[in-house]
């Protein structure tokens, strides 16, 4: 039975949740529990991360890297906060995150190193993710699960565009994933923190880790403290900035709210179609495999709460969306990765139905070589992220050379009152660039200012529209794909609007 560290002792528990192998123990078997709160991050852990930053920090050299919508809103609000010229303003933008803002705040200090700074941690929190997804599947099943589950992941929608774009949702999924690894391992404080590190990202975490930290209020006195401020903090840093930055404690939801999501009139059952999208089918019936077996063969009972787990993020979500958020794909995806462990543990259940060795190596690479016509167009679609982030970044940089060109930000904003706008997609980016809050460039021209407008794609949407009438316009430059205008009234002043 695992033990427990008190006062120098260590207690023998029952506790069917550690019973799985631990891969941190030498030879992959049950190890005891102990609860090491001076060796709070064991060397293997710090190991991996320490080499998934460094892949992300060479990928940022060799692959196009460039924040998408959300992404640019938090760098400039962490540049807010560190600079004194500037003004905390979180209207005007996407929702408040706070996890992503705690880290923009840091790398806020370097300047213009921000962007490609933050990047780099969301691409090492989608590494990270792929990681954790493989050990637990190694931890039930062997390396054959371990490897569906990574390829699972991969293949999970839009993946790949969330890792070249740095988003929040691949660092989402890694926390999730690792929170029930550090669990299993019975690093009960590392999981907590895990913990409320996804519930900084989303809402959806909440409830999870609030049943959470009261069953480790009971079984695990010595990490109250923790508890305390770790649940403290999810509050505090969801509603406390945004009142300080827009006088609205729950702008993010708000926020949210605002946003149909284009769920059409039957917002649920679109919600629940987007959740299967997110896998290819393969990976779902393996997962319903890897279920089967948990309940009638094995009675698993983790594999049957990881199911449960899975299952009960997607009906939370579903529940969201009735009450009237917008039930977007990305929101079920710790529930889509948890999905992917299931299925390798499916497929590597399977093939040891053959008695192991060849013969279950062999199975395995015949199921997974049958599955790939189906995940064929997901395939495709990953391969052409590279395509899209080389677009962004070259759209980005003619931006920044529009920008330079027509006087940069005193050439743009002269007046306090001075305003731009642009394509909706590239609202934050253009805030960054001009160096000022997400308020002082719109998505839409409602009064005399500058407007730049760019390509029209499905990333970056439409040209703002025009809301001046009578107006003026002057071409002020055309860079690459980029046009710049200055919009005035006739025979008004104009003295505030940029050149």
């Amino acid at each position: 039975m695992p033990a427990r560290e008190h006062a120098g002792e260590q207690i023998e528990v029952d506790d069917p949740l550690t019973r799985a192998p631990d891969p941190e123990s030498p030879n992959g078997t049950s190890a005891p529990r102990r609860i090491d709160l001076a060796g709070f991050v064991s060397p293997p852990v710090v190991r991996i991360v320490l080499a998934c930053l460094a892949l992300a920090a060479l990928s940022a050299a060799l692959l196009p890297t460039v924040p998408s919508y959300d992404p640019w809103a938090w760098i400039v609000w962490g540049r807010e906060v560190v600079d004194p010229h500037l003004s905390f303003a979180t209207g005007g933008g996407p929702s408040w995150k706070p996890l992503p803002v705690l880290f923009t705040t840091v790398y806020g200090l370097f300047g213009g190193a921000a962007p490609t700074l933050w990047v780099i941690t969301a691409r090492a929190g989608g590494l990270l993710a792929l990681v954790a997804a493989w050990r637990l599947g190694t931890r039930f099943a062997g390396w054959i699960a371990g490897l569906v589950a990574v390829l699972g992941v991969a293949l999970t929608q839009d993946w790949f565009y969330y890792l070249f774009r740095g988003t929040s949702e691949p660092m989402l999924v890694g926390a999730c994933l690792w929170a029930i690894d550090r669990h299993l391992s019975g690093k009960r404080g590392q999981a907590f923190v895990l913990g409320v590190a996804a519930a900084l990202i989303r809402p959806e975490a909440w409830p999870f880790i609030v049943v959470y930290a009261i069953w480790l209020w009971f079984r695990e006195p010595q990490l109250r403290a923790l508890i305390v401020v770790g649940s403290a903090s999810i509050p505090a840093l969801w509603f406390i900035p945004p009142w300080i930055g827009s006088g609205q404690p729950f702008l993010a939801a708000s926020h949210a709210k605002s946003y149909n999501g284009h769920l059409g009139s039957h917002p649920s059952l679109e919600a629940l179609r987007r959740a299967a999208d997110l896998q290819v089918l393969p990976v779902l019936i393996a997962a319903a495999v890897g279920v089967a077996f948990a309940w009638f063969k094995d009675r698993d009972k983790v594999v049957l709460g990881l199911a449960g787990g899975a299952l009960a993020w997607i009906v939370l979500v579903i529940a969201m969306v009735i009450d009237g958020y917008p039930g977007l794909e990305r929101f079920f995806l710790p529930a889509a990765a948890v999905i992917c462990v299931l299925a390798g543990i499916g497929v590597a259940r399977v093939a040891m139905l053959a008695g192991g060795g060849a013969a279950t190596t062999a199975i395995a690479v015949v199921l997974i070589a049958i599955s790939i016509p189906l995940a064929w167009s997901r395939i495709d679609t990953a391969r052409a992220q590279k395509a899209v982030a080389d677009r962004a970044v070259r759209t980005l940089d003619e931006l920044s050379a529009a920008v330079r060109t027509v006087g940069g930000h005193a050439g743009v904003l002269p007046c306090r009152s001075s305003f731009s706008a642009v394509n909706h997609g590239v609202q934050t980016a253009l805030a960054w660039k001009l160096h000022v809050t997400l308020g002082r460039v719109g998505t839409s021209l409602r009064h005399p200012g500058v407007l730049f407008i760019g390509p029209h794609n499905t990333i970056d949407g439409g040209p703002a529209p025009v809301r001046v009438t009578p107006r003026v316009e002057q071409q002020l430059a055309s860079v690459g794909g980029w046009r710049v205008y200055r919009v005035t009234r006739p025979g008004a002043s104009n003295r505030c609007v940029g050149r």
